[in-house]
């Protein structure tokens, strides 16, 4: 089921229900506790239509495509997942927009059955921006390399062609995967051969999360259940900040767009 997050000035409505609230209210307050290197940041998105909506206080259609790890499985619950919390940190920062994430994940899919409901579950939302996480399942199936990187430049074509901006995120960091034969390195490579000859924003999720084991951010070799779900929920928070952070490298709220000369209107 999908499931949208749509937050304005006077707070934050999900149409899967709103008892989480106090949770992600706490994200503002976290600060810096998963800092990203500003070397995983290596340049400013180009995502011209998306800054400036947010910047101007308008509204921002977001969707978000991908696996489990956007579903929120690990967390229990899509509202937990890094879709909403970035809806959250969006707002955060340009409180006078309206910020609607559409989350259209769908577990264990690989890029080309992602592909296959990009017209009748992504395209006809008319988002500003969609953002395709991808690969963890074409690696586990061992997808062919040249099927998968045409699948990817279709997909970037097709929406690029509705008129929607396009953003992709890789495969979760995990040393669990390390410890069985699941080769991310050649679908990594199509991903950044792909954004790069298109001009497309890559979010690194890998190397940030790599970044964040190495550092002793995140516990994630835990055996303990209710533990990994504690710990896939501030992920999650994580990783939706970070997004949110990638997203606005160089984008300043305008002078006119701030919650005191449009909340009447809001």
């Amino acid at each position: 089921m999908a499931r949208m997050f749509r937050h304005r000035t006077i707070g934050l409505i999900a149409t899967a229900g709103i008892g989480f609230l106090s949770l992600l209210g706490t994200v503002a307050a976290q600060g810096q506790d998963c800092p990203v290197p500003p070397s995983l940041y290596n340049s400013e998105p180009t995502l011209p239509k998306t800054a400036a909506a947010l910047a101007s206080g308008h509204t921002v259609s977001i969707v978000a495509i991908g696996g489990a790890s956007t579903v929120g499985i690990a967390a229990g619950s899509p509202e937990l997942a890094w879709p909403a919390r970035l809806a959250t940190a969006l707002t955060s920062r340009f409180p006078a927009a309206f910020v609607a994430v559409d989350n259209r994940a769908v577990a264990r899919q690989t890029a080309q059955e992602m592909a296959s409901r990009l017209d009748r579950e992504v395209i006809g939302l008319r988002p500003t921006l969609v953002i395709w996480e991808t690969g963890t399942a074409d690696a586990v199936h061992g997808t062919e390399i040249d099927a998968f990187r045409q699948t990817i430049q279709a997909g970037i074509d097709r929406l690029r062609a509705s008129g929607a901006e396009v953003m992709l995120m890789d495969m979760q960091f995990s040393r669990r995967t390390h410890t069985v034969v699941i080769n991310f390195d050649r679908y990594q490579s199509v991903l950044r051969e792909v954004t790069d000859a298109n001009e497309v924003p890559l979010f690194r999720r890998y190397d940030i999360m790599h970044h964040w084991a190495e550092s002793r951010v995140f516990d994630l070799m835990t055996g303990d259940q209710e533990k990994l779900r504690r710990i896939a929920s501030r992920l999650y928070d994580c990783i939706g900040r970070a997004v949110a952070d990638f997203l606005t490298r160089g984008i300043h709220p305008a002078a006119d767009a701030n919650p005191a000369s449009s909340g009447s209107q809001k």
